[in-house]
């Protein structure tokens, strides 16, 4: 799936050092280990928004086993490419990318989770997004937000602005809503 785009995006060459950054961030920051905490299960619909070289996709696809599956968007096309190159490499079939910096194009009240890892404070349109989240979770939803680099203040903010979510937890720059 993919999504075209008019907002521009980052060079190729700020993507790479990005990407490096993230490669090595990986090693302290156990993607794993926080998504196996989310209470994602087999046949879950995830979506990775902000997916970055694909840290948190891939564990979360491995949860989610081949009857659910992992949505990786991201607005950077390299992004996209370094995704599918793992899920590849990973033997996973269950990740499909999209490329966008808003607009999923998936289905309405079709995703258990919506996670948003360090991506937060990079988005123009939070309420947009808000929106966007909002339609395509199902009722149950969780909306997760791990924010790096901002006040979750800031976040919490705007989420609570929008009127579309309840905070069903926070635990330091760990924020969890449910849709209302």
């Amino acid at each position: 799936m993919s999504t075209a785009t008019n907002r521009p995006h980052t060079s190729n060459t700020s993507y790479r050092v990005m990407a490096w950054y993230l490669r090595f961030r990986e090693r302290f920051r156990k993607p794993a280990e926080f998504v196996s905490a989310l209470g994602i299960e087999d046949g879950h619909h995830v979506l990775d928004y902000g997916c970055g070289i694909g840290s948190y996709t891939v564990p979360t696809a491995r949860l989610v086993g081949e009857s659910g599956r992992v949505y990786a968007l991201d607005i950077h096309p390299l992004a996209i490419e370094r995704v599918k190159e793992r899920a590849k490499k990973e033997g996973l079939s269950n990740v499909e990318t999209i490329e966008s910096d808003l607009a999923t194009g998936l289905p309405d009240n079709h995703l258990d989770f919506a996670l948003l890892i360090d991506v937060y404070t990079w988005i123009d349109d939070k309420i947009g997004l808000m929106k966007e989240m909002h339609r395509t979770l199902q009722p149950s939803g969780k909306l997760v937000f791990l924010i790096d680099h901002a006040s979750p203040e800031g976040c919490k903010a705007t989420v609570e602005k929008s009127g579309l979510f309840r905070l069903i937890l926070q635990e330091e720059n760990v924020l969890q809503y449910e849709k209302v």
